[in-house]
């Protein structure tokens, strides 16, 4: 933990906010790009102040490139970080350094621009600088969100070269936020700019498009016009058009100046259609040009009514992602719009229409981005606190908002507005994540609500993302969906839910930029300890293919449960370092399922079923009873859909139905029961329930696994298996269909061939060792049990959330090898839901306490990917000339994949099939018969 400094104050010869690097350039602006490269050097002993090297350029040895962080490009030692929530080392980017190091450049001015006024414009610095020009002291800045600038007319010398250097050091690193989310990283992260003006100039540009007024309200700041009489040009266009509306204006003084440019059937701005217009300005003396610049708007307007959200009086369903800054090829904020279009791009195919940066504000040319794709940003500054306060879970991350820091943060909160106020992207504020019920700051709250709408008029804004207090601002609610019952306005599922699989070894070669692939390195080191490094591409593919189930289920299921939910922010749509827990990897690129196959779970209009994850197995001639359900939030919303459904069994289909029903969109309605009489099988069965709703030229599709059972209610009777003793702990007090024969002491009478125990005893041993079979009820000795994570139920079955402490809780998914023990149970090489019941509440097998761990079970567990357990659900191992098969799963003779699995056990056991690779040495069989004596 750093501490938080509390040495903030602004500088008045700092101009904030500026525009650099804008994604349009009026003809008339003159602008020099300072971006490339520059003299470098680290500080760790801070000497540089006072050995000037402000003066000497060549005090500056190393080079680096401008944007970005030095952390990422290699600029430190090999030393480890510790990124935020997870309190694990890693060395996250190419080096490690925290403190501070100094750029310098040199540059020429433009001939041209002799008798201008100058300006020198950096975009962004983490976590706090200060900047001389030619040996002179500018100024300095905190506030990494504000782009900034100083007048430097005086300073620079035409003719003759120029050194600026910059001191990036600590202090006020607490205002970058989750800027840190994944480690330290320090820089110029934004581009660095020289401009040139006349003696006047425009300040700030703010464009508020009115849709119901059709025209664009316009407030324009003049800068240093003095009494001079000006004239503002204003034109207004679409981006790919010549301009519909301009305006000349007589300008007197200085200030801020209002007018309106009427647009006429604007096309509006949505995430469906994200039409864009450019709006010109320029102002002059009536002779020259004395500054210009080029601004993109949107025409779109937010609004709740009743339980929806509006976009331009449309209801949307708000599909939201969240973002930790996770940006493995820069490691500082990204400033690559081509990669961003990419990336933003493939988040509207996976059906998001906003995201939610979590605790901090992405940089400008992210906001380019997403205006062009469509995407909504909610901005988080942290004003009320961020995660502290609150527990010791989130304290350790940010200042509480005591006075000491409270201007600095509204400083930072109003600029940031201020920054983005053009996008239309950029619609949404949030001030603090999980405050739960309220803030000690209630007035804060509706000042920064107050300010924020006097700057952007359409913003919307809330208090805290994860909690509900009617009495704080909120132009709609971020919470657990329950809230939506208890208040009036649009509810938005708050971060669900985490769900963190397997980092992925098969991307590492992705990772050629600032972010190490540290997840990854933490999954091999642990995987080498226990020797399962070779299996670490299976268990990626497998725990990705859980996760999606996980997902996909819980995410249909809030939806169709709260039927006036106005939205269901996911956490998240890509992976995020240590916790890999996307549908996304970090590149955002697929990994595992299309964009097309998200949609269905996470698209405008969705297809739902009300059975749950226990409720996917039956047995023959069992009556399947189903609810569908269809939330319908399409522009426009379907007309008069018919739904159809099938099911089949691999390509075989043998019932279908077609239901009209009564449509309601922008909500949860009930669209078709259907009640079928499953046929009777002799195997196990994969059966998946397909479901399209058409509507003319439009269909929306889901589907869903079943498995269906032979009944098998005396499936082990006749065999030559007995249960030994008296169960007491598990599953094996179900078993009735075999006899049952009393423990003894050994040499009393012979064994039949197969035993079923929950205990190993020495009779058991010299059983097994003269060519006998045990069928081991694993025993809680040899069982490695974890409490669920935040108030996960199935915690054995389900993925860790988000991979908090303690790192060795959690599963992340099963690998089945095809086995004559399972039968001819259908699987895909993992356990889907067919294994559901039979896991949730069972712990997996500690191979290793049972020197198995180099083994290969049928069915392995995988542990976390910190610790790398080789655990298990189905082991066999030989003694002498028989041996064991270990089952950890909850074989409850309730269940017909229960009977079904156990008969098949039983069958192998006694065959001669039975023959294990890896033996149970006498150590451990020691050790399962001390287990047995204490039980």
């Amino acid at each position: 933990m750093y501490v938080h400094q509390v040495t903030w104050n602004p500088d008045r010869r700092e101009r904030s906010p500026v525009r650099v690097n804008p994604v349009l350039r009026h003809d008339r602006e003159r602008a020099l790009s300072l971006d490339g490269t520059w003299l470098f050097r680290l500080d760790p002993d801070e000497r540089g102040r006072a050995q000037g090297w402000f003066k000497r350029p060549g005090a500056l040895r190393d080079r680096i490139e401008v944007p970005g962080c030095w952390q990422g490009q290699g600029f430190g030692g090999d030393g480890a970080d510790t990124p935020w929530d997870f309190r694990l080392p890693a060395r996250v980017f190419l080096a490690t350094y925290q403190g501070t190091a100094w750029y310098g450049s040199t540059f020429d001015v433009p001939e041209q621009w002799k008798g201008s006024r100058i300006w020198l414009n950096f975009g962004g610095v983490h976590p706090a600088a200060e900047v001389w020009l030619n040996g002179t002291r500018l100024g300095a800045h905190s506030g990494p969100f504000v782009p900034f600038a100083f007048a430097v007319t005086k300073h620079v010398r035409s003719g003759a070269r120029n050194f600026l250097a910059v001191r990036v050091h600590e202090q006020n690193r607490w205002m970058g936020f989750a800027y840190d989310w994944a480690g330290h990283w320090s820089g110029l992260y934004r581009s660095v700019e020289l401009t040139a003006t006349g003696r006047s100039w425009i300040e700030r540009l703010w464009i508020h498009p009115d849709v119901d007024g059709e025209r664009l309200r316009c407030r324009v700041e003049i800068g240093g016009a003095g009494r001079r009489a000006l004239f503002l040009f204003v034109a207004a266009g679409p981006l790919d058009g010549a301009p519909v509306a301009e305006t000349t204006r007589r300008l007197t003084g200085p200030g801020p100046h209002r007018f309106s440019l009427p647009m006429p059937e604007p096309r509006l701005w949505s995430p469906d259609a994200p039409h864009l217009y450019r709006v010109d300005a320029a102002i002059s003396d009536g002779r020259e040009v004395e500054d210009a610049c080029s601004e993109r708007v949107g025409f779109v307007k937010l609004a709740a009514e009743g339980k929806h959200f509006l976009i331009n009086g449309d209801p949307y369903y708000m599909r939201g992602s969240g973002d930790f800054l996770a940006h493995p090829e820069t490691g500082s904020p990204d400033t690559d719009r081509d990669r961003w279009r990419r990336k933003l791009a493939t988040l509207r195919e996976y059906g998001y229409n906003y995201v939610r940066c979590q605790s901090y504000v992405p940089a400008p040319e992210y906001f380019d981005a997403a205006d062009e794709v469509g995407l909504l940003v909610q901005s988080e500054m942290g004003m009320l606190g961020a995660w502290a306060g609150m527990d010791p879970w989130h304290g350790y991350a940010w200042p509480t908002p005591k006075p000491a820091f409270r201007d600095a943060l509204k400083w930072q909160w109003n600029r940031t507005v201020m920054r983005d106020v053009n996008h239309p992207s950029a619609a949404i504020y949030c001030m603090s994540n999980e405050l739960g019920q309220g803030t000690s700051f209630p007035d804060t709250a509706w000042q920064c609500s107050r300010d924020t709408k006097a700057i952007k008029p359409s913003a919307c804004v809330i208090w805290t993302d994860g909690g509900f207090n009617p009495s704080l601002p909120g132009d709609f609610v971020n919470a657990e969906a329950n809230v939506d019952d208890k208040t009036t306005l649009p509810v938005i599922q708050h971060e669900f839910r985490w769900w963190s699989s397997y980092p992925d070894v098969r991307t590492k070669r992705k990772y050629r930029g600032a972010v190490r692939p540290y997840a990854i390195e933490t999954a091999e080191e642990a995987a080498r300890l226990h020797g399962i490094h070779h299996l670490l591409p299976e268990m990626a593919e497998v725990s990705h293919r859980l996760q999606y189930v996980e997902a996909r289920g819980k995410m249909e299921a809030c939806r169709r449960d709260h039927p006036r939910l106005a939205g269901i922010c996911h956490f998240n749509a890509m992976d995020i370092g240590y916790s890999p827990q996307g549908v996304l990897d970090e590149f955002y690129e697929r990994k595992l399922v299309s964009g097309e196959t998200w949609r269905r779970t996470n698209g405008d209009t969705v297809i739902m079923m009300d059975r749950g994850f226990d409720d996917r197995v039956l047995a023959a001639r069992e009556v399947l009873r189903c609810g569908l359900s269809v939330s319908d939030f399409s522009h426009p919303p379907l007309a008069s859909p018919k739904l159809e459904w099938r099911i089949l069994a691999g390509k075989k289909q043998f019932a279908s139905g077609l239901a009209r029903y009564r449509h309601r969109p922008f909500c949860t309605c009930r669209a078709a029961t259907i009640r079928v009489e499953l046929p009777a099988v002799a195997e196990p069965v994969a059966l998946t329930l397909r479901a399209a709703l058409r509507d003319g030229r439009r269909v929306f599709h889901n589907e869903w696994s079943f498995w269906l059972f032979p009944k098998a209610e005396g499936a082990l009777s006749g065999t030559s298996a007995a249960v030994y003793g008296s169960p007491r702990h598990s599953w094996l007090k179900s078993v009735r269909s075999i006899p049952r024969i009393p423990a003894r002491r050994t040499g009393e009478g012979p064994l039949p061939r197969v035993v079923l125990a929950e205990r190993l005893d020495v009779r058991l041993v010299d059983h097994c060792r003269g060519g006998g079979r045990v069928i081991l009820a694993a025993p809680e000795h040899v069982l490695r049990p974890f409490p669920g994570k935040l108030g996960q139920d199935a915690a054995y079955f389900f993925l860790p959330p988000a991979n908090y402490p303690p790192l060795e809780d959690g599963h992340s998914g099963t690998i089945i090898r095809d086995h004559p023990v399972l039968g001819g149970l259908p699987h895909d090489g993992f356990a889907d839901l067919q294994f559901f019941r039979l896991i949730r509440s069972a712990p997996p097998v500690d191979l290793e306490c049972l020197g198995l761990g180099k083994s290969e079970p049928v069915i392995r567990a995988l542990s976390t990917y910190f610790v790398g357990l080789p655990l298990a659900y189905l082991v066999e191992a030989a003694v002498g000339d028989g041996g064991v098969i270990l089952c950890a799963l909850d074989l409850d003779q309730k269940l017909p994949e229960a009977r079904y699995l156990l008969a098949a056990m039983v069958r192998h056991a006694a065959s001669d099939a039975l023959r294990p690779a890896a033996g149970l040495s006498d150590q451990a069989l020691v050790r399962l018969v001390a287990a047995g004596e204490v039980a």
